[in-house]
């Protein structure tokens, strides 16, 4: 099963880390006039790393990762087994502390001429 071939990743490591989406992020409206399955197939394809773990039903938490060169911010996951929620928000709330992204925001001009703009 899906369960335990991904599961068994956990024999080894304790915390994937995976990109949380694959692209930029649309245009605002971009899916506004697809269909439900179409909606699905664009989302899934935006956020490939994703969709297992939602369907596994397991947890995972967005993290900032930096910023793109336009200046968009991007994250990643840090994804675990069943049950491992406080272990991801306890990452989750080191890396905030290390990295103090709280502090860090993308230029002005780049948040203005963002695709979601």
């Amino acid at each position: 099963t899906l369960h335990r071939r991904i599961g068994a990743l956990f024999d080894t490591y304790d915390v994937l880390l995976a990109p949380t989406t694959a692209a930029p992020p649309p245009r605002v409206g971009a899916m506004a006039d697809l269909s439900g399955l179409d909606t699905d197939r664009a989302m899934i394809a935006a956020c490939p790393y994703a969709w297992p773990w939602n369907i596994l039903g397991w947890p995972g938490v967005n993290v900032p990762a930096g910023f793109v060169g336009d200046g968009l911010p991007v994250g990643a996951q840090l994804l675990g087994p069943a049950h491992s929620e406080p272990l991801l928000v306890s990452l989750a709330a080191r890396l905030e502390d290390d990295q103090r992204w709280h502090e860090r925001w993308p230029p002005r001009a780049a948040a203005a001429d963002s695709p979601a703009a």
